[in-house]
């Protein structure tokens, strides 16, 4: 259910739109407990700009879609700009997480960075898709970093695929993937991490995951130095540093645009 705080926080967020965004919604009529939720929450989301489009779609019934954007599950949102990569929320969003997606169409349709670009850069050596998923809890606070990290590198690069998952609204995949406590974070189908991943090792793990080519394994793919490890001592101090400044500084903005308002 959408609270007062909720349309607050759209009408803040969604003030500054500029590029059409789409929600594609793909709902079941089969053992989905939370697919009208997501359903509303979708529509609610809608009738806050004219820039934000809706495009319902069944798992089943909707096969071509449903392979068009490799959906493994209902409920999904998509949020996707243009031809842009699509970010998935499976699951429906509530409290934090419908903070995080509100956020995340802003992101879309403003064209803004998540990270500066001493983050983005490296991922220019991409050269295959990589998956991550991110499992979360809908009112923990302390998940709400990891799943903005997965989501604004998914933004950065074509060859990454984000998906948040809300953990409660898929207990199968909670044994699947051998989930006690959140936040989990699965990069590639393979490599799991447990709890607060920072944005270097995020770097690192998305590059194990793709499998290290030929030579990269030796070098820095940031700098290009000799190196054990996929991203120098040097480098990973330098773009963490630049991580924590730019979240300060967005941080910073968020609070005098509030007072403002």
């Amino acid at each position: 259910m959408i609270t007062e705080t909720d349309r607050s926080y759209m009408k803040d967020a969604f003030a500054q739109l500029r590029d059409p965004v789409r929600l594609v919604v793909f709902t079941s009529a089969l053992g989905c407990a939370s697919c009208q939720a997501a359903v509303e929450t979708a529509k609610a989301i809608r009738t806050q700009s004219p820039r934000i489009g809706l495009e319902p779609y069944d798992l089943t019934m909707d096969r071509d879609k449903t392979d068009q954007y490799g959906v493994q599950r209902a409920p999904c949102i998509i949020v996707q700009g243009g031809d842009g990569r699509p970010i998935k929320f499976y699951g429906t969003p509530k409290d934090v997480f419908f903070r995080v997606l509100v956020d995340c169409i802003a992101a879309v349709s403003t064209g803004k960075d998540w990270f500066p670009e001493e983050v983005r850069a490296p991922l220019a050596m991409l050269t295959s898709d990589v998956s991550i998923q991110v499992f979360v809890e809908n009112g923990c606070e302390a998940c709400r970093p990891v799943a903005e990290t997965a989501i604004g590198l998914g933004l950065s690069s074509n060859y990454i695929y984000a998906d948040v998952v809300i953990a409660e609204d898929f207990p199968d995949l909670m044994k699947k993937h051998l989930i006690g406590s959140l936040t989990k974070t699965v990069f590639g189908g393979n490599l799991h991490l447990d709890g607060h991943v920072t944005e270097i090792l995020f770097l690192e793990m998305i590059f194990q995951a793709e499998g290290l080519k030929p030579g990269l394994g030796k070098h820095c793919v940031v700098c290009g130095n000799p190196s054990s490890d996929v991203i120098c001592t040097t480098c990973k101090t330098k773009i963490q540093a630049e991580a924590v400044d730019h979240k300060l500084r967005s941080e910073k903005l968020g609070k005098s645009d509030s007072r403002r308002s």
